[in-house]
C-alpha cells in the first residue's frame, strides 16, 4: 500500500533540486515522453506561472502541470530534495515523487509505501537508541494513525504532511537497524477497536501515575483510551515537574476568565489549595468547570496532573506529574515495561484498553463477517 505524503508543509518552495541513488524516470501530466536520469543528472524544478517548469542538466524540458518522479522498477531506491529557493538541507526519501505547484509554491509529494514511510516515522518521531520491542509498539501505532487519518489532507493532494499536525516525517534518515527490523516484523498490523474501526492511537510521554479519560481531555468518550493506574511511569525522567506562579495573576485570571469569585476567601483558598490524588477534569470541583486542559495551555504547564500550594510569600507552587495529554500510552511507561521484561503485545495491551491487534489486509473481512 502506497500513501502520498506532502512534505516540507513549513517551507514555501519556490525552487529545488533532485538527486537519485539510483535511475528514476520522469513523466509528466500534460505530455507522454520519458525522460531517463540517473544518480549523476542534475534535475532542478521551479515554479513558472501556475506550472512546473524542469530542467534536466541544465537543459529546460518545458513547464507541466504535475511532475512525477517514478522508480522504474519495484526495487527500493531514494532519492534527495536540496532547497534552492529558498534554500534548506538535504533530505532523502524513499521510493516515488509528485511535484505540483499551488499558490505560486511548490507542492511535493513522497508516494511512498507504507512500510517505508513508517521507517521514516519512526526514525524522526521516536530516535535512535531504543528498543526493538519498542520500536514495535510504535510502528504499529503508528500504522494505525496513519490508516486511520489516511484523508485528512486528500482535499491538498496527498494523504498526511510531515509535520506534527500528523506525524514527523524527515525522510531516509539513519537507516536504522531495530528500526527497520522492527517495521518489518510488525507488518500490517494495526490496533482496531470492537466494531474494527481503526483506533485514535494516542500517546504522551509520562502519565505521572494515572492516564486521564480521553474524555476529559477532548470531547468523545472512547472504551480503549480509559484511566488506568500506571506505576511504570513512576520515576521516568518527566515524572515529576515544578513551577511558581504569582498568586495575584493567578486568581486576576480566573476572575477574568471564568468569573471566579475572588472576594470570597473560601473560593480563593481552594484555588490557591488545590490538590489532585486522582486526574481530575475541573479546577476545585464542577461547580466553576474551570477545565484544567484549559489552564494547562493557557500556563504552558507539562501536564493536567497536578496540584497547588500557597507559599505565603505571594506565590504558589504548582507541583505537577507526568508530561503531556495523558491519554492512551506513556512512552516512558512503555520503556519501563519492556525493560521489566514485557513485550509489545503486552505495553499495547496495557495502555488500550480491550483493543484488537489484527492484520490490516484481514480488516475488510472481519467487517463484512
Amino acid at each position: 500500500m502506497n500513501l502520498k505524503i506532502g512534505l516540507l508543509r513549513n517551507i514555501n518552495s519556490k525552487s529545488v533540486e533532485i538527486y537519485t541513488e539510483n535511475s528514476y524516470q520522469i513523466k509528466s501530466s500534460n505530455s507522454d515522453k520519458i525522460h531517463e536520469f540517473s544518480k549523476n543528472d542534475k534535475i532542478r524544478f521551479h515554479v513558472h506561472e501556475s506550472k512546473v517548469s524542469f530542467r534536466l542538466n541544465n537543459i529546460t524540458i518545458g513547464a507541466f502541470d504535475t511532475i512525477y518522479l517514478k522508480k522504474p522498477n519495484n526495487d527500493t531506491t531514494s532519492f534527495s530534495i536540496v532547497g534552492i529557493k529558498p534554500s534548506f538541507n538535504k533530505r532523502s526519501y524513499y521510493d516515488e515523487l509528485i511535484v505540483f505547484s499551488s499558490k505560486g509554491e511548490l507542492t511535493l509529494v513522497n508516494k511512498v509505501d507504507l512500510e517505508h514511510y513508517l521507517i521514516g516515522v519512526l526514525e524522526s518521531e521516536v530516535g535512535l537508541n531504543q528498543t526493538k520491542d519498542f520500536y514495535k509498539v510504535h510502528s504499529i501505532i503508528s500504522r494505525t494513525y496513519a490508516l486511520k487519518n489516511q484523508y485528512k489532507f486528500i482535499h491538498e493532494g496527498f494523504n498526511l504532511t510531515d509535520l506534527v499536525n500528523c506525524q514527523v516525517y524527515k525522510g531516509k534518515m539513519y537507516n536504522h537497524k531495530n528500526i527497520i527490523e522492527a517495521v518489518k516484523e510488525t507488518r500490517n498490523l494495526i490496533l482496531v477497536d470492537e466494531n474494527m474501526d481503526y483506533i485514535t492511537a494516542a500517546y504522551f510521554s509520562n502519565s505521572g501515575g494515572q492516564t486521564n479519560n480521553v474524555e476529559d481531555v477532548w470531547i468523545k468518550a472512547l472504551p480503549y483510551l480509559r484511566s488506568i493506574h500506571d506505576p511504570y511511569s513512576m520515576d521516568g525522567q518527566n515524572y515529576v515537574w515544578e513551577k511558581k506562579i504569582n498568586k495575584k495573576n493567578w486568581l486576576n485570571y480566573l476572575q477574568r476568565n471564568y468569573k471566579f469569585p475572588t472576594d470570597n476567601a473560601v473560593a480563593v483558598n481552594s484555588a490557591c489549595n488545590f490538590k489532585q490524588e486522582i486526574r481530575h477534569k475541573y479546577l476545585i470541583d464542577w461547580v466553576y468547570k474551570i477545565p484544567l486542559t484549559q489552564i494547562r495551555k493557557d500556563w504552558k504547564l507539562k501536564s493536567t496532573y497536578f496540584s497547588i500550594y500557597d507559599n505565603g510569600d505571594g506565590f504558589l507552587t504548582f507541583k505537577g506529574k507526568g508530561f503531556g495529554h495523558g491519554v492512551g500510552l506513556s512512552q516512558e511507561g512503555a520503556m519501563k515495561m519492556i525493560d521489566l521484561g514485557y513485550d509489545f503485545l503486552d505495553v499495547l495491551r496495557f495502555y488500550y484498553t480491550d483493543v484488537h491487534l489484527i492484520d490490516r489486509r484481514m480488516r475488510d473481512f472481519y467487517l463484512i463477517d
